[in-house]
């Protein structure tokens, strides 16, 4: 029996010990009374005897009054004895409970042992119920989460207090069923659709970024009209790239390869792309480790995942705090680990995050009130469902100076 039995095993005897004591006392009550009543009979009829010395009867009448003192030849006074022998104990001194004190023990033990007994009982019986009701709930338990993840079975339906409530689990449960694989298909077709149309961009992106290649302008402003061009072929092949790899993402067939991956070599691969934004806004970028800030030597801190996707998450992070950098400015990033997990955190020097951005900074094409003017609201979105995919988390928040900061852990186990 486990602790919580115990303890409703040990109330439940306090419970039923208080009317034994009550039952107890109520019955030594009613034996002392019915046995002073039988006494005092008998003493009556024993002084109501012809055989009686005479002085013994004299002696009564003196102590209780000869006018006291029934006819015992009149048949009315046929109940006398009783009277007589009151009358004569209580002259001696004795009250109806004189045998409560002896009769109330005997009386608590065995009313205590009869009343244990039916709380046993109860008990026992509570228990049962209490044990069948607890695998009644934890096989509706269990049913509802092998509904969750999509291995439901039918109910064994049984008639009893249960019964109401597992007809509405499994009509809602088979009702959540048929909802989620319809999700499950409209989600792949649109997830198929999408990667076919940033298949389909990235053939006549290829040939226009090939032309403009191509092309050899001989005055200065048709040198910055070129540039123009070549900058916006590569965001929207960036931005067809970033396409077909959410749809990959959601459609499932984005397969990661896990390994033991170095910090320093991950974060060097993810900025390295932006350096150029760096040099042209004069951004710092620092990149050390939490618990030794000062020193040049950096520990080695080891994570589990996909080194390239990995690293065009974190890209897509400090590219968003490169755009919201002023020039001058400064990027910061750390990285700790514990037991638990490893974490990263990336501080820039700009505005912060509006109250009203923070709740959607994930989601996809959101852009909030600064967002730069070539956003569409991927990146972050894409950083989000490649951390989660390997065990992590991304969340977004202001430092207490009021700048953005990014904190992404990835977990262990």
């Amino acid at each position: 029996m486990n602790r919580p039995g115990i303890k409703a095993f040990l109330i439940s005897c306090a419970l039923w010990l208080i009317p034994g004591l009550f039952a107890a006392a109520i019955t030594a009550g009613f034996l002392s009374g019915y046995e002073y009543q039988a006494l005092s009979r008998l003493t009556g009829a024993v002084l109501e005897e012809e055989s009686l010395p005479a002085a013994l009867k004299q002696a009564f009448k003196e102590n209780i009054g000869p006018q006291q003192m029934p006819d015992a030849r009149n048949p009315a006074d046929s109940g006398a004895d009783d009277s007589i022998g009151i009358q004569f104990l209580q002259k001696y001194g004795y009250t109806r409970l004189d045998c409560f004190h002896q009769l109330f023990p005997r009386m608590l033990l065995i009313c205590i042992l009869l009343f244990q007994g039916v709380g046993c009982v109860r008990y026992l019986l509570w228990k049962r119920q209490w044990v069948r009701c607890s695998l009644r709930i934890q096989e509706l338990a269990d049913y509802l989460k092998a509904a969750c993840s999509g291995e439901a079975a039918a109910l064994t339906r049984r008639e009893d207090i249960f019964s109401h409530l597992e007809d509405e689990i499994y009509k809602t449960a088979a009702e959540l069923t048929t909802t989620k694989e319809t999700a499950v298909k409209d989600h792949e077709v649109l997830a198929a659709r999408t990667a076919d149309i940033a298949h389909q961009l990235k053939t006549p992106l290829t040939s226009m970024s090939l032309m403009a290649e191509l092309l050899k302008p001989t005055e200065e402003e048709d040198m910055e009209y070129l540039a123009r061009l070549k900058s916006q072929v590569e965001r929207l092949k960036m931005l067809s790239d970033a396409l077909l790899t959410l749809a990959k993402l959601d459609s499932h067939t984005l397969e990661l390869e896990c390994r033991e991956v170095e910090m320093n070599e991950l974060i060097c691969q993810a900025a390295e792309p932006l350096r150029g934004l760096f040099e042209r806004k004069r951004i710092t970028f620092l990149s050390r480790h939490a618990d030794c800030p000062s020193t040049g030597l950096l520990p080695e801190v080891w994570i589990k995942a996909d080194l390239h996707w990995t690293a065009e998450a974190l890209l897509n992070v400090l590219k968003n705090c490169a755009e919201h950098t002023p020039e001058n400015g400064r990027i910061c990033l750390e990285y700790t680990q514990n037991p638990l997990y490893t974490e990263i955190t990336v501080d820039d020097s700009g505005a912060g995050f509006s109250k009203k951005d923070l709740p959607h900074l994930f989601e996809r094409f959101y852009r909030g009130e600064h967002a730069h003017k070539d956003s569409v609201g991927i990146g972050l979105a894409l950083a989000k469902l490649i951390l989660e995919k390997q065990n992590g988390l991304i969340r977004a928040e202001n430092s207490p100076h009021g700048h953005a900061r990014f904190v992404i852990r990835f977990y262990k186990n």
